[in-house]
């Protein structure tokens, strides 16, 4: 579950914010989270993220697999970035696509996410910037979860 993690940020300089090729603009409706969102970081290594209504979610990274509880802010910050607080309420300890391989239970993480004009991808940043980011992720048609 490193994705909420500094490992993974480290990692995640690796993309740069052009390579991301999200628009400035923020969705012409406001965003849903809700749902099962992918991406593969440079070394092809898959992370997918599920959101349920509820505020539980589920992480895959690797071959970590981990669960959260999470709040999400669906109003924007000035510069079109939504708050993302999450607690790791179990993790298996398994090697993450940081190469890391940590029982994360119990930590807390703040992260902001920009999410794409037609609200089917989403950047996730350290900051409400776009300096330290990983993504974009993309939204998954059901069926396709964890």
């Amino acid at each position: 579950m490193k994705s909420f993690c500094p490992a993974l940020f480290a990692l995640s300089l690796l993309v740069s914010s052009a390579a991301l090729a999200l628009p400035d603009a923020s969705p012409a409706s406001p965003p849903h989270l809700v749902g099962s969102w992918s991406w593969s970081d440079p070394r092809q290594c898959s992370e997918t993220y599920e959101y349920a209504d509820d505020g539980s979610g589920r992480v895959a990274s690797g071959e970590e697999r981990a669960e959260m509880a999470y709040i999400f802010d669906p109003a924007p910050l000035v510069n079109g970035f939504h708050r993302l607080d999450a607690t790791i309420t179990r993790d298996n300890g398994m090697t993450d696509c940081a190469g890391a391989a940590n029982d994360d239970t119990r930590a807390r993480y703040t992260v902001f996410i920009k999410f794409s004009q037609d609200g089917e991808q989403h950047i996730v940043c350290m900051e409400p910037d776009l300096e330290h980011c990983f993504g974009p992720l993309q939204r998954q048609r059901a069926g396709r979860g964890i």
